[in-house]
């Protein structure tokens, strides 16, 4: 059985860290009802989406160095993968959202 390497684990767990503390940034929104600009709030978005934890799974096995996850063109490219789901995700739960009226439930 393959397991993964250090580095597919590590990133896991450090992006396992932002969304849980992007959960809890997101429970202080609601309950002083602050609303977030649209910047703000697609930057926490893409954190309580859990992506960076999930994305660091697509490097299983690949045994990709350091350096080619840290280049600025792989950075940019796992972005806009993340905003690319957030606004999927967003847009389909729009009318739920609508009907509760929490607009923090994305």
């Amino acid at each position: 059985m393959t397991t993964p390497e250090d580095t597919c684990v590590s990133r896991f767990i450090n992006g396992f860290d932002v969304y849980m503390k992007s959960m809890i940034k997101e429970a202080e929104d609601r309950e002083n009802k602050r609303v977030r600009t649209v910047d703000d709030y697609l930057q926490l978005r893409r954190e309580t989406f859990a992506a960076q934890a999930s994305i660091s799974f697509l490097s299983f096995g690949l045994e990709l160095p350091e350096e080619v996850l840290l280049h600025p063109v792989m950075k940019n490219v796992t972005l806009a993968s993340m905003d690319i789901l957030c606004i999927i995700n967003v847009s389909l739960r729009f009318n739920r959202t609508y009907k509760l009226t929490d607009v923090f439930i994305f």
